[in-house]
């Protein structure tokens, strides 16, 4: 059989492949899932210290807090959410953020550690497509154990 018996097969199936991409993802949406570790190990950060300095995290640090920031970290644009609630017994709560869209500075998920808002901060961008992120979290005995986050992408 020669190649041109189907001269458009090959840009029939391109074109239905991106079809196929565009209404999984475009039509329907996705979800993206985040989880923060529980504790940040010994080596698994690396610092920079100041002239004649030598950094060394001794301890692992355990899992304090966890959100949003809107924008760059360094800039601590630190987001309240929308709704906030216990969502049962034994300390699991639930926060829900909104974005408009079209947002135009970077959004991550931020997970601390080491006491109070977190010494020591993980940032993971979200897709900027995103309408709404919601947390569920669990603490016992006032110790954080889990944060993870399911962000949705605009339809």
């Amino acid at each position: 059989m020669s190649d041109l018996t189907y001269p458009m097969t090959p840009l029939l199936a391109a074109v239905g492949g991106a079809v196929c991409l565009f209404c999984s993802n475009a039509v329907w949406g996705a979800e993206h899932h985040i989880a923060c570790p529980s504790t940040l190990e010994p080596g698994s950060v690396q610092g920079k210290a100041p002239a004649g300095w030598r950094f060394a995290m001794l301890q692992a640090a355990p899992l304090t807090s966890a959100g949003m920031l809107h924008g760059p970290p360094e800039e601590s644009g630190y987001l309240v959410p929308e709704d906030n609630k216990e969502t049962g017994r034994g300390g699991r709560r639930a926060q829900l953020w909104r974005f408009e869209q079209p947002h135009w500075y970077p959004t991550y998920v931020y997970c601390g550690y080491g006491g109070g808002r977190g010494l020591l901060q993980l940032f993971y961008p979200i897709p900027k497509a995103a309408t709404e992120c919601t947390a569920t979290t669990l603490a016992k005995n006032g110790v954080l154990e889990l944060a993870t986050f399911t962000c949705r992408v605009s339809k």
